[in-house]
């Protein structure tokens, strides 16, 4: 089982006028909204981006300034839903996403935990709700859906799910979990891949974090601080926009 690197000669995060958030330097209130019938003029890279060929929206995170914009992250691959979409901050539940009618379709609460006292948007397009202590309490990017970018740390209990298709979003059943034992399984239907990265015979040898660090090194941080490596090569984030995509035929790539 082999883990590469997509890279793109291209690095930077383009903030692209869209609908957004009412915000002050970064910081965005409780009860603040965002919606795809809004005309804020915000430049942001959280946006509900349209699917090609209809008229379903996504929350999404995504990168523009290379030749095939790229989602990253998304919310409600599984319920894309026509214009009308609204998203809100509210301190109890974080984000919380609804479709013209009113039906909940997503929301952010179930790994919240804590009262949201203000969102901030980031350099990286990484959206962070906080306490009133500036505490983080939920982030898109601790909750990877088919994507990890450098910088990332994958935590036990995290996983990656390939999308349908190129179009469609709804998770298919590859997937890369990281189970609570510190092991990784690559799995379909059952699993055919594992790092075996659980305490076995040494104590310390059990997987901590996933990482995806700002060199393009994608590996496994033990109990003990050692590595279990996917990639050798070093590649600087700064000079390439790298990710690393659980693509929907089942490929790391």
């Amino acid at each position: 089982m082999a883990f590469t690197v997509r890279l793109f000669l291209l690095s930077s995060l383009l903030l692209l006028p869209t609908y957004v958030l009412a915000q002050t330097n970064g910081s965005i209130a409780v009860g603040a909204s965002l919606s795809t019938a809004g005309n804020s003029s915000w430049l942001s890279a959280f946006r509900f981006q349209q699917l090609e060929n209809n008229n379903l929206f996504l929350l999404s995170i995504w990168f523009a300034k290379i030749p095939d914009r790229t989602i990253v992250w998304y919310a409600n691959g599984d319920k894309p839903a026509p214009n009308g979409l609204v998203v809100t901050l509210t301190a109890s539940s974080g984000l919380v996403l609804t479709s013209c009618q009113g039906e909940q379709l997503w929301k952010s609460n179930q790994t919240v935990a804590g009262v949201v006292a203000h969102g901030v948007m980031n350099d990286t397009g990484n959206f962070v709700m906080e306490d009133k202590k500036s505490a983080k309490l939920w982030e898109p990017f601790k909750n990877p859906t088919d994507t990890m970018l450098p910088g990332q740390i994958m935590e036990r209990g995290g996983k990656l799910s390939s999308r349908n298709s190129e179009t469609d979003y709804l998770r298919r059943c590859f997937q890369l979990d990281f189970h609570d034992d510190g092991n990784l399984v690559f799995r379909e239907q059952r699993p055919f891949y594992s790092t075996a990265t659980t305490t076995g015979s040494v104590p310390g040898h059990e997987g901590l974090q996933l990482v995806f660090n700002d060199s393009g090194n994608f590996y496994i941080l033990r109990v003990n601080g050692g590595h279990y490596p996917f990639t050798t090569e070093e590649l600087a984030g700064r000079d390439y926009y790298l990710q690393s995509t659980l693509i929907f035929d089942g490929v790391s790539a």
